[in-house]
């Protein structure tokens, strides 16, 4: 008979690996579900969540009609620029003028979505094996070390203790289940055992507010300062078709100052036909098809018209100034004539203002090349009388007023809804339906038998006093009113 022996190599020096061999490498896989579900990685997110969401929050952010516009996004940022100085470049270069919808932003949510789903999917069967096959024969140390113990005579023979025993556990809503070794019986007794499934429901709750928010940054807009003038109609954009007409407007007041309501007639438009009228109050906003409109604002307009060298009328609508000079003394309105590469902005003194440079009634008119930094014209100009500026007839018509709204679509809203009903469901079962187990081992003595009891509730410190009452009303059902004597944490009878 032969016999092959292979020799084991040896270790190199200082414990290292011989030379030839190979240390195992951990899979990428294994290496990322480590990462995401770590508890620091999960916080380090979380954290990083926290700062971008306060610099959204903390710094002006571009409104949704600008960022797809570079001339608009250009002037946007001049117009910030005052506020931010330097730092200007370098917060627009880092997305901070638009967080919700940065590459940081979604990303941070992904990955933190990720962690909770891979935390979820690591914790989930052992919350629920503990729940639905907990053990129930434990050793007689855990008995005598358990921080909350007891131990209770019967005079009763084993079987007639342990229908006792399940009696005086029902009376406290535990759910019982029991198993034999050897002579003895085993008792597992639990109190809200689906409680700690909450956890997993606190975790795909966030996940649903995070996959909402992230579906609303990638596939909704949110425009704070649509402004429609009055008697005009202005198209939404955002690829939803809609234009919006204000019919009117009207504000009130209390007698001590305070607005009381702005309430808005509007009229929906799609392809030139209207699909809804209504009025829209505060918190009482117009809905359709998916997008929400919010009376948010109102203030001054001007109805303008501009017309070629040949007569031809370019534009003819009212301009919304809801922009002000950084002394606030000036109301500004800003319109473009895209065929003549132009862009007017339209200047009137705010109100209860005097301005030398324009007098009551009539307004300014700073018109830019659109792609240029410095103006083509600027002039005054009084109601009905053309002004030839940059090769274009301009008529200041009349004043207006203008509506302004914040409008919104928000595809995730039903979701983050359904996330935050899990939520409040979850923190309710782990903090008002705490899940208590407790043991037991009813063991046989010479014409009776004997009851320990046990739990390991470590932090609630009301639970011990719960565990004395359970206790006593064991002690009561088996034991015939043997009161027990309390001694270094063990209730002895």
């Amino acid at each position: 008979m032969s016999q092959t022996v292979s020799a084991a190599p040896r270790p190199g020096p200082a414990g290292r690996p011989a030379a030839g061999l190979r240390r195992h490498a951990t899979p990428p896989h294994v290496w990322a579900f480590r990462r995401l579900t770590s508890m620091r990685v999960a916080l380090m997110l979380l954290f990083v969540l926290g700062l971008l969401t306060l610099a959204g929050t903390l710094l002006s952010q571009a409104p949704d009609a600008v960022r797809g516009n570079q001339a608009a996004y250009s002037e946007w940022l001049n117009m910030v620029r005052p506020k931010y100085g330097g730092w200007t470049g370098i917060l627009n270069a880092l997305g901070l003028f638009s967080v919700f919808s940065s590459i940081w932003f979604r990303g941070t949510l992904l990955l933190l979505s990720a962690s909770l789903i891979m935390c979820s999917l690591r914790r989930s069967p052992g919350l629920w094996r503990t729940a639905a096959r907990p053990r129930i024969v434990m050793t007689k140390a855990f008995f005598e070390r358990a921080p909350q113990r007891a131990t209770v005579p019967s005079q009763q023979d084993p079987g007639a203790a342990l229908v006792a025993l399940r009696g005086a556990f029902a009376k406290n809503r535990f759910h019982v289940v029991t198993a034999r070794d050897g002579e003895d019986v085993h008792v597992c007794a639990d109190r809200f055992r689906w409680a700690p499934l909450g956890r997993i429901l606190i975790h795909m709750s966030f996940v649903l507010i995070l996959a909402g928010a992230l579906l609303t940054a990638t596939g909704g807009f949110r425009d704070e300062s649509f402004a429609v003038p009055i008697g005009d109609r202005v198209n939404v954009g955002h690829g939803t078709g809609l234009a919006v007409e204000a019919k009117s407007f009207t504000d009130s007041y209390y007698p001590s100052g305070p607005p009381r309501s702005y309430d808005s007639q509007l009229v929906l438009y799609r392809g030139g036909a209207m699909v809804k009228a209504q009025e829209d109050r505060v918190n009482h906003p117009v809905r359709y098809d998916g997008v929400t409109f919010y009376q948010s604002f109102f203030g001054p307009a001007v109805k303008m018209q501009a017309s070629t060298g040949d007569g031809r009328v370019v534009f003819n609508q009212g301009v919304a100034q809801p922009y002000s000079s950084q002394d606030e003394k000036e109301r500004i309105g800003r319109f473009s004539l895209p065929q003549q590469g132009l862009t007017v902005f339209a200047v009137s003194p705010a109100s209860g203002e005097v301005d030398p440079r324009i007098p009551v009634g009539e307004v300014r008119l700073e018109v830019f090349r659109t792609a240029g930094e410095t103006p083509v014209g600027v002039q005054v100009v009084s109601p009905g009388k053309p002004a030839m500026i940059g090769g274009v007839a301009f008529t200041f018509v009349r004043e207006l007023e203008f509506t302004g709204l914040i409008v919104a679509e928000d595809p995730g809203a039903t979701v983050v809804w359904i996330g935050s009903a899990l939520l409040i469901v979850g923190l309710i079962m782990v903090f008002y339906f705490r899940h208590r187990r407790v043991r037991a081992v009813i063991r046989s003595r010479v014409g009776a038998s004997e009851i320990a009891i046990a739990s390991i509730e470590r932090r609630d410190e009301g639970y011990a006093a719960q565990f004395e009452r359970l206790v006593e009303d064991i002690r009561r059902a088996v034991s015939g009113g043997v009161q027990p004597e309390k001694k270094g944490g063990t209730v002895d009878a």
